[in-house]
């Protein structure tokens, strides 16, 4: 294997893993970011019960 074809492998493979990884957290870290906001927005309503 020349140092050529690695590199082009490590630079593929790395790079898609990297970018896979980045987007999964960046969809969890939004969905939680939103849950949270729709979460307290829903905590802040008056709620009143007659009883």
């Amino acid at each position: 294997m020349t140092l050529t074809t690695l590199y082009t492998f490590l630079s593929h493979d790395l790079l898609g893993n990297v970018l896979a990884t980045l987007l999964v957290a960046g969809a969890g870290y939004s969905v939680k970011k939103i849950r949270t906001k729709i979460r307290n927005r829903n905590d802040n309503t008056d709620q009143t019960t007659t009883t």
